[in-house]
């Protein structure tokens, strides 16, 4: 990393200390940081899975194409994976909310067809449903079952967002 600038080296330790301390990753993720993200470096990408108190609930957007997904986007210059989740949660759904330093899961996730994998991270925190969205026009926000056949762009995260919350729900 002798040849990156400071912020780009700043960039990279951010992206890989988060990966590292993922509670899960997807199969086979490591090996892609490793060979392909490391390499040439996309940007980041992160979102936040905010679970009702009890984790039986999902606060998700609906997005244009890609379905319902967890609120989230592209990490910006100069934010931390954690500080770009927290940024898109309040700009898609106007909830701010404190949310955990160690991201729930870590995927290489492509968001179109014509576009090459990055590296996401999914924070996670909890709040009451009955807390007032003020979502982005187009892109209404609502809370769904955990456990519930919901559309998503990434049919397995449903899956891996579900067991978390049986986990978490568990403590």
């Amino acid at each position: 990393m002798a040849n990156l600038s400071g912020d780009r080296c700043a960039y990279i330790c951010r992206a890989n200390q988060s990966t590292g301390i993922a509670h899960t990753a997807e199969e086979g993720l490591l090996t892609w940081f490793q060979s392909e993200w490391l390499v040439d470096p996309r940007p980041l990408a992160a979102d936040v899975w905010v679970f009702s108190p009890d984790f039986q609930r999902i606060l998700v957007v609906q997005h244009r194409w890609r379905g319902l997904v967890p609120p989230g986007g592209r990490v910006e210059p100069g934010e931390t994976p954690r500080e770009g989740a927290i940024r898109e949660l309040a700009e898609e759904t106007g909830v701010e909310l404190l949310i955990a330093e160690r991201p729930a899961f870590a995927a290489a996730r492509s968001y179109r067809s014509d576009w090459t994998a990055t590296l996401n991270l999914s924070y996670w925190t909890t709040a009451d449903p009955a807390t007032e969205l003020l979502p982005e026009v187009g892109q209404p926000a609502r809370w769904v079952d955990v456990r519930s056949d919901w559309r998503t762009f990434h049919k397995p995260d449903a899956a891996v967002i579900a067991r978390f919350a049986e986990q978490q729900s568990t403590y």
